[in-house]
């Protein structure tokens, strides 16, 4: 199985400027579009030095995909909704993952990934596995420890994460991806995760 690793430039080094301009271009062009001549152009810097620290678009593209996951942790929510009225942390997970997903450096990113996944088997592998399936793992032990506290009975928390996280999602993410609709308003997520919460709370009601 293929791991991400995400790279730590120091800030202002070339290999930061590459990266950040990689970033860019890959996100709004889609990984076919863009060349190596346009990413050094965009770096300000020459070829040369472009595969100096990158041997090519591949490794560019993995060391974007990483960095892109790296940010996308739900340990530090759900570890602060432990903390909170049940309900309240559950709203807590809810709004920082629907946040999360609708942002727009998150859906560019998942649009670039799922476009390259045909052609990078092991890239679409390794990024569900350092984004998607952390979160699911976050929220599932975040499941583990409301049925252990007697909050919920959850005979299934890792299905009930994905239960949550689908409700969440809706169809919402759905229509936002595909361009089809604006940013839902604050009315409209807040809509979404109360009637994800409450959905998730009646149904495992001890």
């Amino acid at each position: 199985m293929s791991t991400l690793v995400a790279p730590t430039p120091e800030a202002g080094s070339k290999p930061a400027q590459i990266l950040e301009a990689a970033g860019k271009l890959f996100l709004d062009h889609g990984y076919g579009a863009v060349s190596m001549d346009a990413i050094a152009k965009t770096a300000n810097v020459s070829k040369a030095t472009l595969y100096a620290h990158f041997g090519s678009k591949d490794e560019l593209f993995r060391a974007m995909v990483a960095r892109e996951c790296k940010g996308q942790t739900m340990a530090a929510v759900c570890e602060e909704a432990r903390t909170l009225e049940m309900a309240e942390g559950l709203r807590l997970v809810a709004r920082h993952f629907v946040t999360l997903i609708l942002s727009p450096q998150a859906l560019a990113g998942y649009r670039v990934v799922v476009g390259e996944a045909h052609r990078f088997p092991e890239l679409a592998s390794a990024f569900y596995d350092a984004g998607p399936a952390r979160t699911m793992e976050q929220v599932t032990a975040f499941m583990v420890d409301l049925d252990r506290r007697g909050l919920l009975a959850i005979p299934d928390p890792q299905l009930a994460a994905e239960q949550f996280v689908g409700l969440i999602k809706s169809h919402t993410h759905l229509r936002f991806l595909l361009c089809l609709s604006e940013r839902p308003t604050e009315e409209q997520l807040t809509r979404v995760v109360d009637g994800a919460v409450s959905l998730i709370i009646r149904g495992y009601a001890p």
